[in-house]
């Protein structure tokens, strides 16, 4: 038993280890520090809902009946998977048709290719993601990643707001012609990663990282309650700002002079299709305001009126 125990071992080693540091399985002379000479098998897991990802992942495939999170672990993973992840990686992809956010865990970032961090991103369906976990823990890049995207339209950016109602946080500033930056939450955005912008969520507007020209496209429906005021309307201007939110900023947009029965009881439609030459390093942001001439005042809103499920809309593609 003693010998055939010792030339398992023997056996065992030879398999396994090559030159010194290096291991490697069918090869006795390993050239890396693993090498395998033969086929790989990792993990392969499939969901349909949210999900954690876990220390046992490696491909995950998300195949929802509606749009969901996949939330990435931390930077030092807790007891009993305890431990720093620094150069774990991760493989998901959407197989499904609707679309999934990759969420960093607390505050740490992912990376945005050509843009700034972000906390998440969105994949939609046929989309395909790599994420390397660099370590670093914090508000921080925690994960790079490299996203793909079927499509062939590569260079897009859509915003949408559903179903939801905003206030203007400033009736004052509004009233005085100081446009209002409408803002979008991240399950809003959808952004092509390695496209030519990207979205700043946490400044609430868009990045260009590549010079070119642009076609822009914004809509928006807008209603006020209680207007009063010596002129019989209210004149409500949607527009794109470049490098600052104030109106010497305005490189595009539109106007669109609202009865004040009509803005008390109902929404406009209002929208505007330029095309703009743009920057890499320009910020831009889709705002609204009232020109300081009209008189009539009130709370304006952008909001959805009953049977229209778009409140917001905003879409950028390099042309």
């Amino acid at each position: 038993m003693k010998k055939l125990l010792m030339g398992f071992l023997s056996l065992l080693s030879y398999c396994l280890l090559g030159q010194a540091g290096n291991v490697g399985i069918n090869t006795i002379i390993p050239g890396s520090t693993l090498e395998i000479n033969g086929s790989l098998s990792a993990q392969y897991r499939l969901i349909s809902a949210d999900y954690n990802m876990s220390i046992t992942d490696y491909y995950v495939a998300y195949n929802g009946s509606s749009v969901g999170t996949i939330t990435l672990p931390a930077a030092i993973a807790a007891y009993p998977a305890q431990g720093h992840i620094k150069g774990r990686v991760y493989y998901i992809k959407n197989t499904g048709n609707f679309n999934v956010t990759i969420a960093a865990n607390g505050s740490e970032l992912i990376d945005n290719q050509t843009g700034l961090p972000v906390s998440s991103i969105g994949l939609g369906q046929g989309w395909f993601v790599m994420l390397i976990s660099n370590g670093a823990a914090g508000g921080v890049v925690t994960w790079e990643a490299i996203v793909i995207n079927p499509a062939t339209s590569i260079n897009t950016i859509i915003s949408m707001s559903t179903n939801s109602t905003y206030n203007l946080p400033s009736t004052a500033n509004f009233n005085s012609g100081i446009p209002q930056v409408l803002p979008f939450t991240a399950g809003e955005i959808q952004v092509n990663q390695g496209s030519t912008a990207s979205w700043d969520a946490a400044n609430n507007r868009f990045i260009i990282n590549e010079t070119g020209i642009y076609e822009l496209d914004a809509l928006s429906y807008f209603g006020a309650g209680g207007t009063t005021g010596a002129s019989n309307y209210i004149g409500v201007n949607l527009g794109i700002t470049k490098n600052g939110t104030a109106a010497a900023n305005l490189i595009a947009g539109t106007r669109s002079n609202i009865g004040q029965l009509i803005a008390g009881s109902g929404n406009t439609p209002i929208s505007f299709h330029c095309l703009v030459n743009l920057a890499a390093g320009d910020v831009i942001y889709l705002t609204m305001y009232r020109g300081a001439f009209d008189n009539a005042t009130g709370t304006v809103q952008s909001q959805a009126p009953a049977g229209v499920s778009e409140a917001r809309h905003f879409s950028l593609k390099k042309l």
